[in-house]
């Protein structure tokens, strides 16, 4: 029933009132009915019998408490040669040509790849995914169908070349998500249970930026969908979201990235020019550039053709959006970067081109020139040093984090998160860590609910919380490893 109808007849009006107010009677208030569910979790807001909204009252959300501005703020947390050395390893898995280089771009590698037989890992998906027991739900709360299952399974069926073809080189020339199986259609596990349903699909698996060189390995039989091989990810993206490019784009591109890269740095940036839309830029994504003028870039951009392959054009960007790359690694920048990144939803496997925990740690060091690989697990192996404190007691891993952490250096992972350690702060005159992190949300012991964060946050690493003592410490999983960025 539509409002503006209801005003223009008093009856209809007052009976749509009357059915509003009798409605609200009959049910609780969010408070009643967090009461009756969770007895003693009142300072919760109640969703349903599965999940609350975890209050975060307790951990202001404001950049300057945890970063302030001052003398501190300009001093390096990282070296230069050793930023250098992290943003050499970055450019050869994007633009790197050599024999022992992993770009999509490199003939050697994609060889290497081709041989292991790529489609051994998509058949797999399709296997597990797509079996008549295996049950998914839609976004409409019922079963997918053994008709929808048959057309997803048929439309990924292609054949992958074990050859190398440099005309299957391409690039992104927009944001896309990448996706399991050649679909749009999300698939979720059973939506009743606490932690499955919504924002879990099964078949999101990240996100590639603009600018992304990427390998073909394969074209869905609707030819809607590439199946591609990334510098961090393979999957299938929408065939509208790259361009093949020739040997003279790749080695203009390549030339113009080892002389000069850049990172956006700003949030939703619309990449125009003279009336022309190209693509929505975020953190995470990096172009080549030429200087004009102090504070001002010229940004390369790609963009699909007149004819079948990408081309490149000039975009204008000043450095409130823009910065050459490695950008100095120091709080006040990572400040900047925090206040457009903070306070937004979480994207399971970059859902909606939201980030998800390992998401947004790619995203936040990627200006500073440090290459994450894409989940969780491969980001704490990929540090240059871990520290395994599984075996220890929630005091002893949060009394090590304390005295040994190093600020915006420091990874904790724990089985299927990670978060980044910023420093230490004080509460209830105790000595906490505090961590920056994309986090969904928190189970109790009995792991029937959950209490959703549901984006990125400032969060401290406590033995347990006052809000709901019940609730499982981050710092108390069965996995606890510190990885250092050094």
């Amino acid at each position: 029933m539509k409002i503006y109808h209801a005003v223009r007849n008093r009856n209809l009006l007052f009976l749509t009132i009357t059915l509003i107010l009798t409605s609200c009677q009959t049910v609780p208030s969010g408070k009643e009915a967090q009461d009756a569910a969770y007895p003693g979790r009142a300072a919760a807001l109640y969703i349903d019998p599965t999940k609350t909204i975890f209050p975060l009252d307790n951990y202001p959300q404001i950049v300057d408490k945890w970063l302030p501005a001052g003398p501190d703020s300009n001093t390096p947390l990282m070296d230069e040669a050793t930023q250098q050395k992290y943003f050499a390893a970055l450019k050869t898995r994007y633009f790197g040509l050599g024999r022992d280089e992993n770009s999509p771009w490199n003939a050697t590698y994609i060889a290497s790849v081709l041989k292991k037989g790529p489609e051994t890992v998509r058949d797999a998906s399709v296997s597990q995914l797509l079996s008549d027991k295996k049950v998914l739900w839609g976004q409409n709360f019922r079963p997918h169908s053994t008709r929808w299952k048959s057309e997803v399974r048929g439309n990924a069926d292609t054949e992958i070349s074990h050859d190398y073809h440099p005309a299957h080189r391409a690039i992104a020339i927009r944001e896309s998500l990448v996706r399991v199986l050649p679909t749009d259609d999300p698939a979720f596990d059973d939506y009743r249970l606490a932690g499955q349903g919504y924002p879990f699909d099964n078949l999101q698996m990240s996100s590639i930026r603009p600018g992304v060189p990427v390998y073909i390995l394969t074209t869905s039989r609707d030819e809607r969908w590439k199946y591609v091989r990334t510098p961090t990810v393979t999957g299938w993206v929408h065939s509208e979201d790259v361009a093949s490019v020739s040997q003279g784009f790749v080695t203009d591109w390549v030339g113009m990235a080892n002389r000069n890269l850049g990172a956006i740095i700003r949030d939703s940036v619309s990449v125009a020019d003279g009336g022309r839309f190209f693509f929505t830029a975020r953190p995470g994504t990096i172009l080549p550039f030429r200087k004009l003028r102090h504070g001002i870039f010229q940004v390369a951009v790609p963009a699909q053709g007149r004819g079948e392959g990408a081309e490149r054009h000039w975009v204008t960007l000043d450095d409130q959006a823009f910065v050459p790359m490695p950008w100095q690694m120091v709080p006040g920048h990572l400040a900047t970067l925090l206040r457009t990144m903070g306070d937004r939803p979480y994207g399971w496997g970059n859902d909606y081109f939201h980030n998800d925990c390992s998401a947004e740690l790619r995203s936040l060091l990627m200006p500073f020139g440090i290459f994450l690989p894409r989940n969780s697990a491969a980001q704490i192996q990929s540090a240059a040093r871990v520290v395994d404190l599984s075996k220890e007691d929630v005091d002893a891993r949060l009394a090590y984090l304390r005295d040994h952490g190093k600020p915006f250096r420091t990874l904790i992972y724990i089985p299927g998160h990670i978060m980044l350690y910023i420093g230490n702060t004080v509460m209830n005159g105790q000595n906490v860590p505090m961590t920056y992190q994309d986090l969904w949300g928190l189970r109790p012991k009995n792991g029937k609910s959950r209490s959703i964060v549901g984006g990125s946050v400032f969060f401290p690493l406590l033995a347990a919380y006052p809000e709901d003592p019940d609730l499982v410490s981050l710092a108390g999983k069965t996995q606890f490893k510190l990885g250092f960025i050094e």
